[in-house]
């Protein structure tokens, strides 16, 4: 069975996967239903109403707020890793969850479609016209409950659709749309909440090979092409192992260059700690864990909308290490794409700099078809540029840029040899 959706999924261009609690149990997100469905002697149902939130909002909003510190201590599993890279890795990839808990965004995935909202969310209760509809607020916990609207004073409301109310009718129509795939899969679901249940029948008669995967079997693991009676941490890792190496990845002789997605934080922020990591790149101001997340959020959606980013450089053998990194990112000193490089210092005399960005602006030039990459240092870092001299960078210019001396360099395309 997992040869068959292999064929399937190496082939492919269109893939959907469709996702539920289940994805995140591995987390350590609780399902709330069942056996650890109860809160305060209340039932998911009865508090998840519009009803309840006009009878008691206070109520509604203690148990919102208690859920928001759990899923917040929460991170994304080997899951919600496999399906961030391939939200990379198929053109045509499409994210449909169930689950209002955030983790798929933070791992990194593109193209997510909420059919439930977001416990992130948040909206005017009154609706007041001074306000958006929903709005992204990450404060854990609330000083006050209910949380006021800072347009009117009124109740906020959590941003998740309760029973009772219908889907947004644009995720339900992109979701519909994304059923025309090649390949779909229900992952963690219990397939009895219509109309997310249904997705998977359109999909089959729209001539998908179709996938269930669920340690439990479900009313659709009847009707699907192939039922992988798994945990989702155990068997998308598997799958992916077995697609072989990420598109997006770079290989040099010496090193192994994978893309760099918001589950690398931590790692990028240790580089950037490193003092003579910063001074070999192109700042020395001490750069935050927050900076960090944002960079690897830009880099994901770098590799989602140009298929370019920052990669994380792997030595190549039995023990791989991590030497630093290596990229182009979007939001650079001009319109084109800027190269950007770090190592860290016992890998500095080894060469690696230059190989990892010679494959960078190769893949840049030839397979992307980039006309024309930059790249700055500031003024003292002689070794930034000696490796920009060598790929045959020609310098530009010396300006101040955010208040650092820096030294401005260019390659076009057609001199790249």
């Amino acid at each position: 069975m997992f040869q068959s959706l292999v064929d399937a999924l190496t082939g492919a261009r269109r893939v959907t996967v469709m996702t539920g609690a289940g994805v995140s149990a591995a987390s350590g997100v609780p399902t709330f239903r069942g056996a650890d469905g109860l809160w305060k002697h209340f039932r998911v149902e009865e508090l998840a109403t519009p009803d309840a939130f006009a009878r008691n909002p206070r109520l509604v909003w203690e148990w919102y707020d208690w859920r928001r510190q759990l899923i917040g201590a929460c991170e994304p599993n080997a899951a919600h890793h496999v399906l961030a890279d391939w939200s990379l890795r198929f053109p045509q990839f499409a994210l449909i969850t169930q689950n209002v808990d955030g983790l798929h965004e933070r791992a990194g995935t593109a193209r997510v479609l909420r059919l439930h909202g977001s416990i992130w969310d948040v909206g005017c209760w009154r609706n007041c016209a001074a306000s958006p509809h929903r709005w992204r607020d990450h404060t854990t916990p609330f000083p006050v409950l209910p949380p006021p609207c800072p347009h009117c004073g009124g109740p906020l409301r959590p941003g998740v659709v309760w029973f009772g109310e219908t889907l947004d009718a644009e995720v339900m129509d992109a979701s519909l749309a994304a059923t025309d795939c090649d390949v779909f899969f229900t992952v963690g679901t219990s397939s009895v909440v219509y109309p997310a249940a249904g997705l998977v029948d359109h999909a089959r008669r729209g001539g998908a090979l179709t996938a269930e995967i669920n340690p439990d079997s479900t009313p659709a693991s009847g009707g699907v092409d192939i039922a992988l009676a798994l945990p989702a941490e155990r068997a998308l890792p598997d799958l992916d192992r077995r697609l072989g190496p990420h598109p997006l990845a770079l290989q040099t002789s010496r090193l192994s260059l994978r893309p760099v997605l918001p589950r690398d934080t931590a790692m990028l922020h240790q580089l950037w700690t490193d003092p003579a990591v910063r001074r070999f790149l192109w700042d020395d101001a001490v750069i935050p864990v927050t900076t960090a997340a944002s960079v690897t959020s830009a880099s994901a959606n770098d590799f989602a909308a140009r298929h370019y980013g920052l990669w994380s450089l792997y030595t190549r053998g039995d023990e791989p290490k991590l030497a630093g990194f290596c990229g182009l990112r979007s939001e650079g000193i001009g319109e084109a794409p800027e190269l950007l490089f770090g190592l860290q210092p016992a890998f500095w005399r080894q060469g690696l700099a230059l190989e990892a960005a010679r494959a960078v602006v190769a893949y840049g030039f030839d397979t992307l078809g980039i006309p024309r990459i930059i790249a700055a240092t500031d003024a003292p870092n002689e070794r930034s540029a000696r490796t920009l001299t060598a790929l045959g960078m020609r310098f530009d210019r010396r300006d101040d840029h955010h208040g650092l001396d820096t030294l401005f360099y260019s390659l076009d395309r057609n001199e790249s040899a």
